[in-house]
């Protein structure tokens, strides 16, 4: 999870994510970044995007029951998802480092040493670049941008 006031927790996923498991991390890791955050959720939207997982019946339940507002999300959108460039960012600092991972073991540690360095200023820019992203997306009749 990221926040316009930094990174929440990562989380390692074994295996496939069901909407079981979903909810789980729902209720742990996304609660608990807001808490470890100290922020509160009633006051943000959550973005997700419209994978089947998230759009079930008992995840849209999970928001309900929490009061937690979802931002409206188009169908195809990548290019106002600051998600992907925040992974980009991530796998970046991952290959930048001396020595690189050798095991999966090694590289969950790197990708979770390196997850809480990420800068808020680098994160501040993602959600600053959100209007021009939009205005851009707008222009180009919902095809693709630059982002």
């Amino acid at each position: 999870m990221v926040t316009s006031v930094g990174v929440g927790h990562i989380v390692r996923i074994e295996g496939n994510l069901n909407k079981d498991l979903y909810v789980e991390i729902l209720e742990d890791d996304a609660l608990g970044s807001f808490r470890d955050l100290h922020l509160d959720y009633h006051d943000y939207y959550f973005q997700q995007d419209n994978d089947p997982k998230h759009t079930s019946k008992v995840v849209q339940a999970w928001f309900q029951k929490n009061h937690m507002d979802l931002l409206p999300w188009p169908p195809n959108s990548p290019d106002i998802n600051i998600a992907e460039n925040l992974w980009d960012h991530l796998d970046r600092l991952v290959r930048a480092r001396r020595p690189q991972p050798r095991s999966e073991a090694d590289l969950w540690i790197a990708l979770q040493e390196e997850w809480y360095r990420i800068d808020v200023q680098f994160i501040r820019k993602l959600y600053d670049s959100l209007p021009q992203r939009v205005l851009d997306v707008y222009h180009a009749n919902g095809g693709n941008t630059r982002y």
